[in-house]
């Protein structure tokens, strides 16, 4: 080895290289350990120099890199032969004669500092900074001992050596012998190594990208369903159906109450008051527990499954009714059911199994949630997951306790920000559906696939429509990112609820659209085209969640009060925003046939959406009292300079026109919980509009115009005004002979007065009456929309309506008993017909 060695490396001064970072009493150690007998590991050592060098092309390498285990050796060489004061000889690696850390005489701050580290940590006599970074660089074998076992750099601790041992010198590693590469290494050292790293996510993929052909190929039925493995899915007979109507028998109701009885204790929690939506006097010390909680019989559960089903099911349509049955329900998702349909139902023993129970099931759901992300559950049983987490996030909103809201506004984040990982709101990852359909191999698996996947987007679709109302009701950014969302919207809703494939497929053969295009936050629709319904309704949605996206991302980028009340000046000089304002414009001819079509919370929708295009709600609700007393006088002074602007009489009308769609509604018209939220912000735009005006008449008794603020308006004439500062043209001839059922003159004259008020103002009445301003006029307006508001749906939420009593006697320093309106009642005390 040494002839070979000294052959191959240039000769050079080798104690002179070497001692520039060696201590001088290592030259004695040196020379001693070369006139000791090889080692057994010295030995093992020398084989793999020489399989290397074999291995290694035949020009000489310049500069290698010091191995650990030459360096571990030489240093425990050195230890061994402390009383030997011989001369140093050359090192075993000759890489190690070029080396050099630090010039000769020279210590770097780096040198220093790993002296410094290894000496605190392991203290040796005449150790210099240079030795003590080659040590930090590459320890010994007995500093390698730390609290998590001993990890030794050296060769034979990975590697077996015996495959190497019956190598003879200059012979190569045989690649093509009968030991494999793998046998040389034990299997508990792969073991040891994998302990080492962090386990990894078993999540690699989205659910996206294969969930539709995952759903259609599913084993199942309905995706809200859940049958045991071996199980056959049975569907309800018809006589089933004729004796409990959804399927929900005394087997069912054991099995939900042993599901409610099983769920571990949880930690405390911020507890229900009943006067919660009133004042934040509503901690306690503990959770309600569901301890001793009576629960309700099969019939009752029969009937709050028939609630739900009926009153809030057409607001949230992801259950495909035709082959749900809740003996195949999931019980978490069947709970949330039962619990909308009792909140619905509204008797005092109904809300008290609700207030008690709601922690309880807000728990398991969010449990099941949290566990996706660890978890190989099938596409379908993830959907099924996020739909319980879904119904559990709208069970706190629509009854608008606070507190409920607070509990769950954790499951919101989780649940809103999975979806968006998984990209749920990425439908262009997606396959096209059209030829996934193509194959199934008759009508009914194709009328079954197709539901499948139309369930799947109604919860995408509820998910956003969750987003948006938890970020205006927290007054914050929505979770979802709108410039990242691509939806494929619901098909008609008829379509999704016909009980068999035949009727299914004659709909289909008649025109019904069985999938729809996919749209955009910035989708244009083509001019003069009607919108279906689903689609208005989603692209609405959409643009609402652009809305609130911008107003909290502009508002700490402006520093002038008025242009924050006016959030369409914000949006032109934004470039990912000025398109939002041409884009509601352009949709006002079908909100317009939406209007008169029966799709009344579309309209609504719609409204709402330029309402907040004029009228910053921040505003509103700090002038409501939102935030304390002082932020609510300066909201209020800010307000009445707002209140002298075209948008703010632009503004007014849309809130008039949501009160007048909602006041005029038919007794089977099912109102959507986004649709109480536009009613609540038009109700504080009227009202603080007029409470802000001059005490002054604003109808006064000469032939000057007085805008009726309920008439029908020709929105499509309107165009952008008001929200622009550019004057628009003239509104070119009268509206559409069919706008209005009025005489053509009478029309054109009612367009005219409108276009003159929401650029100079003037009177204007509602209903007939005309309004002046100042606190009594503003007083009478809230005091309507409240009434409006409880009288509207058939879920429980006081909390708007009580708002704006307690506003009517508030805006003049008045206490009234309207201030503590509900305040002890017991919720659902007062039926059925309180809303939200």
């Amino acid at each position: 080895m040494s002839r070979r060695r000294e052959s191959q490396v240039p000769q050079i001064n080798v104690e002179n290289q070497y001692t520039a970072h060696l201590s001088p009493p290592s030259h004695a150690r040196q020379s001693s350990s070369r006139l000791q007998p090889p080692s057994p590991g010295e030995d093992r050592i020398e084989a793999l120099i020489n399989a290397a060098q074999h291995l290694e092309p035949g020009t000489d390498t310049p500069w290698r890199s010091p191995s650990p285990m030459i360096i571990a050796r030489s240093e425990n060489n050195q230890l061994s032969t402390r009383n030997h004061h011989e001369s140093m000889g050359p090192p075993i690696d000759p890489a190690m004669e070029v080396l050099s850390f630090s010039p000769a005489g020279h210590v770097s701050s780096l040198d220093q500092w790993a002296f410094e580290l290894v000496q605190s940590n392991n203290p040796v006599p005449n150790r210099t900074p240079a030795d003590a970074l080659q040590t930090w660089l590459f320890p010994l074998e007995n500093d390698m001992h730390t609290a998590h076992g001993s990890h030794q750099l050296a060769v034979d601790g990975f590697f077996d050596h015996e495959a190497f041992r019956a190598l003879p010198e200059n012979q190569a590693s045989p690649s093509g012998s009968s030991v494999s590469i793998a046998s040389r290494v034990p299997r508990e050292r792969f073991q040891r190594v994998q302990s080492c790293w962090p386990s990894r996510n078993r999540r690699s993929s989205r659910l996206m990208p294969d969930l539709w052909q995952s759903l259609v190929s599913s084993d199942c039925t309905n995706i809200l369903s859940e049958v045991g493995s071996g199980a056959m899915e049975t569907p309800m007979s018809e006589r089933e159906r004729r004796n409990s109507r959804w399927g929900l028998d005394e087997e069912c109701r054991s099995m939900l109450q042993g599901t409610l009885n099983n769920l571990p204790p949880s930690g405390p929690t911020r507890s229900e008051s009943y006067g919660d939506t009133a004042s934040s006097s509503g901690d306690a010390a503990g959770s309600p527990s569901v301890e001793g909680v009576q629960f309700p019989p099969a019939e009752i559960l029969d009937i709050a499954l028939e609630m739900y089903l009926y009153y809030f099911h057409p607001t949230l349509p992801i259950i495909h009714i035709p082959t749900f049955s809740a003996k195949n329900a999931p019980r978490p998702l069947l709970l949330c059911m039962c619990l909308i349909g009792l909140s619905i139902l509204g008797t005092a023993g109904a809300a008290k199994f609700v207030t008690r129970t709601f922690p309880a099931v807000l728990q398991l759901a969010l449990a099941e949630l949290q566990s996706l992300p660890s978890s190989d559950e099938p596409p379908h049983r993830q959907m099924r997951i996020i739909a319980t987490s879904l119904l559990a996030l709208n069970l706190a909103s629509i009854t608008g306790r606070k507190s409920r809201i607070a509990q769950a506004e954790k499951m919101y984040t989780e649940l809103i920000g999975f979806a968006q990982s998984q990209g749920l709101f990425s439908a262009n990852e997606g396959v096209k559906l059209d030829p996934l359909l193509d194959e199934a191999l008759d009508m009914d698996s194709k009328w079954k696939g197709w539901a499948k996947i139309e369930c799947a987007k109604r919860i995408i679709f509820g998910l956003i429509e969750a987003d948006c109302w938890w970020a205006g009701y927290l007054s914050t950014s929505p979770i979802i990112r709108p410039e990242t969302v691509q939806i494929l919207p619901p098909s008609d809703y008829s379509l999704y609820h016909v009980n068999s494939a035949a009727k299914w497929f004659h709909l289909v053969q008649r025109g019904a659209r069985i999938h729809s295009n996919r749209i955009t936050p910035s989708f244009h629709p083509t001019p003069g085209l009607k919108l279906d319904a689903s689609s208005f309704r989603s692209l609405l949605t959409l643009l609402q969640l652009r809305t609130y996206e911008s107003n909290d991302r502009l508002a700490p980028a402006t520093s002038y009060q008025q242009k924050q009340l006016e959030p369409w000046r914000i949006y032109a000089e934004d470039p990912r925003s000025r398109d939002v304002l041409p884009l509601l414009v352009n949709l006002s001819s079908s909100s317009i046939d939406a209007l008169r079509t029966a799709d009344l919370n579309s309209a609504v929708l719609w409204h709402a959406s330029c309402m907040v295009l004029g009228a910053n709600m921040r505003y509103f609700e700090l002038a409501a009292g939102r935030s304390g007393p002082e932020p609510a006088v300066n909201a209020l002074e800010d307000i009445s300079a707002w209140s002298q602007t075209p948008s703010a009489r632009r503004s007014v009308l849309h809130a008039a026109h949501i009160y007048k769609l909602l006041f005029d509604r038919k007794v089977s018209d099912i109102v959507n919980p986004h649709s109480v939220v536009a009613l609540f912000h038009a109700a504080l735009v009227l009202g603080l509009y007029i409470f802000t005006l001059p005490p002054s008449p604003t109808c006064p008794l000469t032939d000057a115009p007085c805008v009726e603020l309920l008439d029908l308006v020709d929105w499509i004439s309107i165009g952008q005004l008001g929200f622009t500062d550019r004057n628009p043209q003239s509104p070119a001839g009268p509206p559409p002979h069919n706008f209005q059922q009025s005489s053509s003159s009478s029309s054109s004259s009612s367009h005219t007065d409108v276009v003159k008020f929401i650029r100079h103002g003037g009177g204007f009445s509602i209903t007939g009456i005309a309004l002046e301003g100042g606190y009594l006029a503003a007083r009478r307006t809230l005091l309507h929309c409240a009434d409006l508001m409880e009288g509207m749906g058939r879920w429980k939420s006081r909390t708007f309506s009580q708002i704006l009593h307690i506003m009517s006697d508030d805006l003049t320093d008045y206490e009234g008993e309207d201030g503590a309106d509900g305040e002890d009642e017991v919720e659902g005390g007062g039926g059925g017909n309180h809303e939200r």
